[in-house]
This record gives C-alpha cells, sequence and structure tokens, in this order.
C-alpha cells in the first residue's frame, strides 16, 4: 500500500505541472494577443509637454474635454484632398453667408456633424439648411460622443435666442463612446492624446475624471491612468499570474462584447445597443435631452446615424431603448440612406458630399413639420 505522504505529494505535484501547464499557456497568451490586453504604457507615452501646453491652447474644455478650435484648419482628408475647416470664436464650424447666431435649427454630434473629410458648405448641417430653406448652425466636434454633444448644445443655446429644433446626431458607433471616459483607453489608435471626457455610467452623468485634470500634465498624466483602471472599456494588465490576467480580460466588456457580436451574428453595435446597462444610459441621455428640450421650449430630435450598408437597423435597437414618455417628448429617427455607392468614397472614410446630403434630406423629414408655419 502506498504511504499517505506519498499520494500526497503525487497529487500535489500533478496539480502543481497543470498549474504550471495552464500558466505556461496564458503567458504565452498574452503574447500572440496583446491588443486584448492594457496598454497605457503606449499612451501616457503621448502625453508629452509640448503637445499638452498646444492642446490647452487650442482644444481643451474643461467642461467637454475637447473642442473645435477657435479658428480656420486644413487637414487632409482621406482621399488626399486638403480641406480647409472654418470655426469662429464660439468654436462652430460656418457655412454659408448667414451668422451662425441666427439660426433656427441647431445641430449637434460628432464628426459626421462636423463634416468629416469636406469643404464647409458640404456639411450635413449646411446641406440640412439648402434644403429646409432656414439658418441652420452646426455644432458638431469630431470625436465627440451623444453626452458631449448634449452638454456642448446645452451650454451654447443661450447664444441661439431662434432655436426652433435642436438636433442630436448620434452616429451608430457613438454609444460605446458614451461609457468612454479616456479615448485612447477606447481608440488606442486615435489622434485625440489627451482625450479625456465626460461620460454617462449607470444611468448618471460624470463630468471630466480627476476634477481639473487640465491644470497641469501632472494631474493630466493621473487622470488618464485612472481611466485605464477603471473606463468601462479597461482591459486587463499583463502580468504574473499570467492565468489570473486572462480571466479578469475574459470578464471585461471590452473583451466579451466583441466576442458575443461575433458568435451571435449581429453587428458589434447591435450587440452593444442590447446590452442592459447601455441602454439604461442611452435612457439617461434621452431623458435629460428631453427634459431640457421642454424646459426651453424648442422641439427635440435624436437622430442615429448608419456607418455603413453592412448595419443600416442598429439605430433602430438603440431607439427602441427609449421610454414611452421619452418618445412623445422627442422624435426619434434612424436615418435612411438612399444610395449606399456614393455615401462614402472608401470603407473608413466620412461620408462624400452626396452622402452627408442623403442624411440632411432624411432628417428634413423630420424637422420640416416642426418649422411648419416658421419665416426666416
Amino acid at each position: 500500500m502506498i504511504p499517505r505522504s506519498r499520494r500526497i505529494s503525487f497529487w500535489a505535484l500533478t496539480i502543481a505541472v497543470q498549474l504550471a501547464i495552464l500558466e505556461l499557456g496564458c503567458f504565452l497568451f498574452t503574447q500572440l494577443r496583446p491588443d486584448l490586453f492594457d496598454d497605457r504604457e503606449a499612451a501616457l507615452a503621448m502625453l508629452q509637454p509640448e503637445q499638452f501646453e498646444r492642446f490647452k491652447e487650442t482644444s481643451a474644455s474643461d467642461l467637454l474635454g475637447w473642442d473645435n478650435p477657435a479658428a480656420a484648419t486644413v487637414l487632409r482628408n482621406c482621399v488626399g484632398v486638403d480641406v480647409t475647416y472654418s470655426y469662429d470664436q464660439a468654436r462652430i464650424r460656418l457655412h454659408g453667408k448667414r451668422r451662425p447666431q441666427d439660426a433656427l435649427v441647431l445641430v449637434t454630434g460628432d464628426s459626421y456633424t462636423q463634416g468629416g473629410d469636406v469643404s464647409d458648405e458640404d456639411t450635413y448641417p449646411a446641406a440640412l439648411e439648402r434644403t429646409l430653406g432656414v439658418p441652420v448652425a452646426n455644432l458638431g466636434v469630431g470625436g465627440y460622443g451623444p453626452d458631449q454633444a448634449l452638454l456642448k448644445l446645452e451650454a451654447l443655446i443661450d447664444s441661439f435666442p431662434r432655436a426652433r429644433v435642436v438636433i442630436l446626431s448620434i452616429l451608430y458607433d457613438d454609444t460605446s463612446r458614451l461609457v468612454n471616459s479616456f479615448r485612447p483607453v477606447l481608440n488606442p489608435n486615435t489622434g485625440i492624446h489627451f482625450g479625456l471626457k465626460p461620460f454617462v455610467r449607470d444611468g448618471a452623468f460624470h463630468p471630466l475624471l480627476g476634477g481639473d485634470p487640465f491644470r497641469d500634465l501632472t494631474a493630466m498624466r493621473a487622470a488618464a491612468e485612472a481611466a485605464f483602471d477603471t473606463d468601462y472599456w479597461r482591459r486587463a494588465r499583463r502580468g504574473f499570474p499570467f492565468s489570473v490576467a486572462v480571466a479578469k480580460m475574459i470578464a471585461l466588456p471590452s473583451f466579451w462584447i466583441p466576442l458575443m457580436a461575433e458568435t451571435s451574428g449581429k453587428s458589434a453595435y447591435e450587440a452593444l445597443h442590447r446590452m442592459r446597462s447601455v441602454r439604461r444610459n442611452l435612457r439617461a441621455v434621452y431623458e435629460r435631452f428631453a427634459n431640457w428640450t421642454s424646459a426651453r421650449g424648442l422641439r427635440g430630435v435624436v437622430a442615429f446615424i448608419p456607418v455603413s450598408s453592412s448595419d443600416r437597423t442598429s439605430g433602430s435597437v438603440a431607439i427602441s431603448a427609449a421610454t414611452e414618455d421619452q418618445r412623445k417628448s422627442v422624435a426619434f429617427l434612424n436615418v435612411e440612406v438612399g444610395e449606399w455607392r456614393e455615401y462614402d468614397s472608401r470603407p473608413g472614410c466620412h461620408p462624400t458630399p452626396a452622402g452627408y446630403r442623403m442624411i440632411a434630406d432624411s432628417v428634413a423629414g423630420v424637422v420640416r413639420p416642426m418649422l411648419a408655419g416658421t419665416t426666416d
């Protein structure tokens, strides 16, 4: 009969070998798929003093995180053409000959509202102005989530005494930004290196992390570190024990939401829009927008804009999160695109001028009745 001590030693050794194999396998996995793990070092390395001072001077906002510059800029678009972006002192993109402050319709949103890749006259708000025949102001800012877009609208409304209709434009992709507190956590390849932002979590709006993160670079870096530790899209840090790192990685939304979308056959946007926590946060945006427009005597529109022809319905899924009362207070629209071959010049690019006109035409169908009887 084998002595009890030897049996214990045998099983201890067996378990140790299995744990070692598991640890080795997890270590190899972390080396083969570094994209699934925290890469804060690369993001923090981009936070350099000279760039930080330039960001503070041109774009930083304690309320919004970042904003448009207050001057004209020239950027090369995705097909290699230089495009001029003209802004006034309120950081509103200009078009036409009318003053933005005379606008009857205000449009807020991300780069699809701002008019990424096209001239001032080819943006969707500019096209909407021509379609409706009334002045329209463009409050769009590249990279914005719905929370930032709404906060900017609230902050600037007193500059628009004639405003009748306000449009909160939300790209399908923007819902992921809603719960994000630091742009590089969500998008490691972003050009918005100092992209701290407000966010919505558990149905509540939250300001920038760190209280006053732009007061100096040390505060900025501390807030960025905090975001990598707490953000909805955070990733597990690589390190021993690697099996624990892999277990944490699997448990985080940054891993299992894309996996769920891939295995279910649904688009990544639809999978996200069906998440209970995300729907709660969307309702918080709708509720704030509905209450604010009602208090201001404005008509509100929430317009979801598709990114590509491969997903034309995820906006409707996001809209379904709205309560009955919210639907009565605010008009909801899933933008329809007529000719996808003309919508953008290539995958990954912003819409063409024709694509922006398609967005404007779809939105105009909802806005026009709201302006009935209005004279410019």
